[in-house]
This record gives C-alpha cells, sequence and structure tokens, in this order.
C-alpha cells in the first residue's frame, strides 16, 4: 500500500515552527504548561516516525528491524498521545495523576499495550510486514491492532467525560477547546479507520496544539504586559497548582514603597520602566528564579532551596543600597521585603490572599525593611486560617460555637438577675478557642454578621427557656450596623415571644464613635421597640466622650483597666461615675476578682459588679444550679 504523507508533512512543517515559538517563551511553571510541552514534543516525534515510516516503506531493502522499530515506535506514540490528551484534562482540574487511582486506570491499559507493540517482533500479533516485491513491504494488520484504536478511543472517551464532569472547574474556553480537540482527533481516527492510506492522525493532533496555543495554552497570557514578569493570573494559577509537587517552596515578597511618588515624579513610563527593571534585577541574580508581579508594585519570587532565597535576599539588600539605573534616570529605591519557606501554610490563592491580609499588619519593618518569617510566626498564620476554617464549618453545621452566661451581681438588691451572654469556640483539634482571638478573625473573614445572628437566635432561645432572668446583655459586632439588621432583631424577639426590654445590647466605645449616625440610627429603630443599650468597656479608649454619652444608653459598662491602683485612673474613674450618675445612667464595672475590688465598687456605688469573684461564665444548666444557689 502506497502511504499519502503529504498531510503529515504539512503539519511537521506547522509544528516546527510551533514548538520553536513555544520553547523560546518563558513557560509558566504549572503542570499544564508543562504537560502541554510534552505534548508538542510528543506530537513532533509522532509525525516524524509516521512520515519515516512511510518513506521507508517505499524504499527498498530496507531492514525489516528497522521497519519494526519505526512503527513500533509509532504506534506506541499514537496510544500515547490520547493518554496525554485525558491527562491534560485531569491537570486542567486540579487534580494529580501521580496520587490519582484514575492513574492507574488510564496508565495500565497504556502500559499493556506498550508491552505488546514493543514485543512485536516476537509476536506479530500487533502487525506483520509483507514483501509485496523484492525488497518492498507493506504493513498487515494483526489479530490485535484493532487495540490501538480501542485503547486511544478509551482515552479519548475519557477525556470527554471527565471534561464534561469537571466542567465547573474548566474555563467555559477550556472546555469548547477540549470538546473541539477530542472531536478532531475523533474524526480523525475514525477515517484512518476506514482509508488507512490517509495519514490523519499526526495533522489532528497538530491542529488541536495550534487551538491550544491559540487560545488556552499561550504562555503570553501569563505575563505582565508592563514589567514582563509573570501576572497576578499566573501566580494565582500556580498557586492553586503547586500540591502536585508536595515539596518545600521558598519564597520571597517584596513591593516599591511609595510607589505612587514615582509615578508622580517621574511620571507614568518611567514608573513603568522601573517596574520591568527590577524585573530584570531578580532575573540577573537568578535566570531559573520565577518572578510574579502580583499586585501594582508587589513581587513574589520562588526559588528552588534555601542556598538560593539567601543568595537573592542578600543581593536585593545590596541592589537597592544605592541608587538604580532606570532609563537615563538614577532612582533612589526602598522595598519592604520578607521571606518564608512555604510548608503547608498556604494551599491555594484564597489561602495566600488570607495569609497576605493577616500577615502584613503583622510584621514589623521598624528596624529592617528585610524581614525573615520564622516557623513561629508562620504558625500563628496558619493557626488564624484554621481558626476562619473551623468558624465557617461551625457556622454551617450549627456545632462547636456554644453561649455560657456570666452572674452580674446587683449591689442594691444583693441579687443575680442580671446577666451577660458571651460566645465561646470549642474544637476537637485547637480545644478552646478564645472569643478575643476569634471574633477578630471572624470580623476579618466577614463572618461577623453569621456570629451575630447565631449569637441573638441562641440568647432569644435561652431567654424565652428561662424567665428568671430579668436582663440579658449581648454583645454584637459593628457589622450589623451596615446591613440594616433592626427589623431581623425584631422578628427573632417575636418569634421567641420575650418582652424586648430584656435585652439589652452593648455597643463599644469605639464602635459608637466610628460609626455615628449608623449606630445612633440602629439604636433609635430597637430602642423604640423597647431594647436597651449599654455602652461597653467605657474608658478603654480616648474617644470622644460627649459624641458617646449623647447616644440613647440604658447603662454604663466601666472597663476592668479602671480597677487598676493608680491615682491617676482613680480620679478618672471618680469622673466617670460622677457622669453617669448625674446622667441618671445605671453602672455596671467589669472584671471584679477580689474582696478589695468588690468593696471599692460599694464605696464608690456602682450599681452592679461582674467579674469571676461571683462566678466565671456558666453553661445554661450550671447557671441554673447557680441561680438555685444564689435565689434568696
Amino acid at each position: 500500500m502506497h502511504y499519502n504523507y503529504y498531510f503529515e508533512l504539512c503539519s511537521l512543517i506547522f509544528l516546527t515552527v510551533l514548538a520553536t515559538g513555544y520553547y523560546m517563551r518563558k513557560k509558566f511553571p504549572i503542570p499544564v504548561f508543562k504537560l502541554f510541552g510534552v505534548c508538542i514534543g510528543v506530537v513532533i516525534v509522532n509525525v516524524s516516525l509516521n512520515i519515516a515510516g512511510s518513506v521507508l516503506l517505499d524504499t527498498p531493502n530496507v531492514s525489516t528491524s528497522v521497519h519494526e522499530a519505526v512503527n513500533e515506535l509509532y504506534y506506541f506514540t499514537q496510544v500515547f498521545l490520547s493518554y496525554l490528551l485525558f491527562a491534560y484534562v485531569f491537570y486542567g482540574v486540579g487534580k494529580s495523576l501521580k496520587y490519582s487511582p484514575q492513574y492507574y486506570l488510564t496508565t495500565l491499559p497504556s502500559i499493556a499495550f506498550g508491552i505488546i507493540v514493543f514485543s512485536n517482533a516476537g509476536h506479530h500479533l500487533f502487525f506483520t510486514l509483507e514483501e509485496y516485491a523484492p525488497g518492498l513491504y507493506n504493513i498487515a494488520r494483526g489479530p490485535l491492532y484493532f487495540l490501538i484504536y480501542v485503547i486511544s478511543g478509551l482515552n479519548v472517551f475519557s477525556t470527554l467525560v471527565y471534561t464534561i464532569y469537571f466542567r465547573k472547574k474548566l474555563s467555559k474556553k477550556s472546555v469548547l477547546v477540549l470538546f473541539g480537540v477530542v472531536g478532531i482527533v475523533s474524526s480523525a481516527i475514525i477515517i484512518q479507520y476506514w482509508f488507512p492510506e490517509y495519514l490523519l492522525a499526526g495533522l489532528s493532533y497538530t491542529l488541536s496544539m495550534i487551538i491550544a496555543v491559540v487560545t488556552v495554552n499561550d504562555p503570553d497570557e501569563k505575563v505582565d504586559r508592563i514589567s514582563k514578569a509573570f501576572n497576578n493570573d499566573a501566580f494565582v494559577e500556580y498557586i492553586n497548582n503547586q500540591r502536585f509537587e508536595r515539596q518545600r517552596k521558598h519564597y520571597i515578597a517584596f513591593e516599591v514603597e511609595s510607589f505612587g511618588m514615582f509615578n508622580k515624579m517621574f511620571g507614568h513610563l518611567a514608573a513603568n520602566q522601573l517596574l520591568s527593571t527590577i524585573r530584570k534585577i531578580v532575573e540577573t541574580i537568578n535566570k531559573k528564579a520565577y518572578i510574579f508581579k502580583t499586585k501594582s508594585s508587589r513581587f513574589v519570587i520562588l526559588l528552588r532551596n534555601r542556598e538560593e532565597q539567601i543568595e537573592m535576599v542578600d543581593s536585593l539588600k545590596e541592589k537597592f543600597s544605592h541608587p538604580i539605573l532606570v532609563g537615563n534616570k538614577e532612582m533612589s529605591v526602598s522595598i519592604k521585603l520578607f521571606y518564608f519557606v512555604n510548608e503547608d501554610v498556604f494551599k491555594n490563592s484564597d489561602s495566600y490572599d488570607d495569609f497576605i491580609y493577616h500577615l502584613l499588619p503583622m510584621i514589623n519593618f521598624k528596624d529592617t525593611n528585610y524581614v525573615e518569617l520564622d516557623k513561629e510566626f508562620l504558625d500563628r498564620i496558619h493557626r488564624d486560617r484554621k481558626i476562619k476554617e473551623i468558624l465557617e464549618n461551625c457556622l454551617k453545621t450549627n456545632t462547636g460555637l456554644y453561649m455560657v452566661y456570666q452572674p452580674i451581681y446587683d449591689v442594691k438588691t444583693k441579687s443575680f438577675n442580671h446577666f451577660e451572654a458571651l460566645i465561646r469556640l470549642a474544637n476537637n483539634e485547637l480545644g478552646y478557642v478564645g472569643p478575643s482571638e476569634f471574633v477578630p478573625i471572624a470580623e476579618s473573614a466577614g463572618l461577623a454578621n453569621a456570629i451575630d445572628n447565631f449569637v441573638f437566635e441562641e440568647t432569644c432561645a435561652f431567654l424565652s427557656r428561662n424567665p428568671q432572668v430579668e436582663t440579658l446583655e449581648i454583645n454584637i459586632s459593628c457589622a450589623e450596623f451596615f446591613n440594616n439588621p433592626s427589623s431581623r432583631y425584631i422578628n427573632t424577639i417575636e418569634k421567641f415571644n420575650i418582652d424586648p426590654k430584656r435585652i439589652c445590647l452593648e455597643i463599644t466605645e469605639t464602635i459608637a464613635v466610628k460609626y455615628p449616625e449608623k449606630t445612633k440610627e440602629f439604636m433609635a429603630d430597637l430602642g423604640q421597640y423597647g431594647v436597651q443599650f449599654a455602652m461597653d468597656d467605657f474608658g478603654s479608649g480616648y474617644s470622644n466622650i460627649a459624641r458617646f454619652i449623647a447616644l440613647p444608653f440604658s447603662l454604663a459598662k466601666l472597663d476592668k483597666t479602671l480597677l487598676e491602683d493608680s491615682p491617676n485612673i482613680r480620679i478618672f474613674l471618680d469622673s466617670a461615675i460622677n457622669l453617669f450618675k448625674n446622667l441618671n445612667i445605671p453602672i455596671v464595672i467589669e472584671g471584679v476578682e477580689t474582696e478589695e475590688q468588690l468593696k471599692l465598687a460599694k464605696e464608690k456605688d456602682i450599681d452592679y459588679v461582674q467579674g469571676y469573684y461571683f462566678s466565671r461564665p456558666l453553661e445554661e444548666e450550671s447557671l441554673i444550679d447557680f441561680l438555685k444557689k444564689h435565689s434568696n
């Protein structure tokens, strides 16, 4: 049979041009791009072998062993390409073949095929060479030849199935491209089965490569237009894929201080040129380093080991200790840099964003602009993120978070009818986590509203079950003021059929001064309904007292710091007590732990006393026992 290999020859020319351009450009360091580079190389080998095998069949007196070897390699690469197509989808959706059961399910048939093909010279069950003229041969299909179509078809079908199954994890463009590639490859396999003289398989893979490069695998799409470093999209994709390699990652992150000033002083073009110069400086120090520009003037460098990391830090210190030449201008540039080793500190781009969000305010750049983040520091960040995940799960499953209630002593009646509700968090992995730790994390993660809803539902249910509790103080976050919570609070109160006067919402001095209009509106809405308000932690800050006390509070809670034995603090305590007495606002003093502090509160004619002297916060069952014990 005479094979028509002109389609393959054209494909090889296109592939050579495509591969030259692709390999010369800076490749993005994630498995999909690495795999795509492998695909281009295997397609070139496959097409070259197909053409070589066809030419050899038309060439007389070629050794049969040469025919055998060339065709065995060709048939194997044909199936291997269909396997690579499946692997491309798997990596594209964020899975690793190396650690997946599907890896073995898809690899074993291809391995079995390879064994059959490469041992063909011994059994000739796959193909045989038939001499139709002296020194000239044809390829005759053996009884196992159908396996090339079965296994290739299985890999292509698996590609299609996984593309459909994981379509939500792929971009629409990627899904369309994969459908197109599957259609092209399948059509070529079918046509070549019925018309074996036309060599089309290589052409189909070449078309697929061209489509992929033009659409979803263009390396230039991952490069920042200004600095020519990898862009933020590339960094996000890299972080989301780094779990495949499962090894320590050495990072350096830095940003240009007062970058906006460079824009104003030298103009946008010079400022942009500065970013490009910084990228060149990094590449000059280490050509194998991967550098990303993730924000306007923030760079992240990925290095292979500790030695490279330290060398890069030292070199950057030296470079930026002198003015750097940007175009024809010398600029004195200062950078803030921190470096660390990522060992499960963040696993994806979202956790990296959380990491940076918590990280930057915590780094002390006072003494030096170059800070190494040690294990203790990273563990703290890791714990914060873990607490965030736990909180999200607690709110989703309604487990882990619970309420405790601390009795407040009425000095005049010598009774306990007044309580404060406090939220707690317990977790099997972390144990008890205090509110001073998890509440700020909840607020920064946007979970404050959900926690406030949980607290208000639980406390209203508690009041419904315990009519002997006259007043319950409930803490709320400032996030509530921006979500029109008044109607939701009223609905919850009516749901549990509670007298709103039994509820006293605590508002801190800081919140009230920071959001005065929102606070006033919120208090007016619920105050008309009957809900009371307590100014919490009075004296803990240095806010505008006049603005704070102008709000309609029913109770004032003095911070425990006012109990300190200091002349100046005692003067402030006396002033605060006189202020609230003149305003006819009852006073609670927090943090009373000793007999002396209780005696002081009584001497100052304070109305209510709260603290460990009487009781720690109690769960509901223990609180009922406490009330029975102190009923008289």
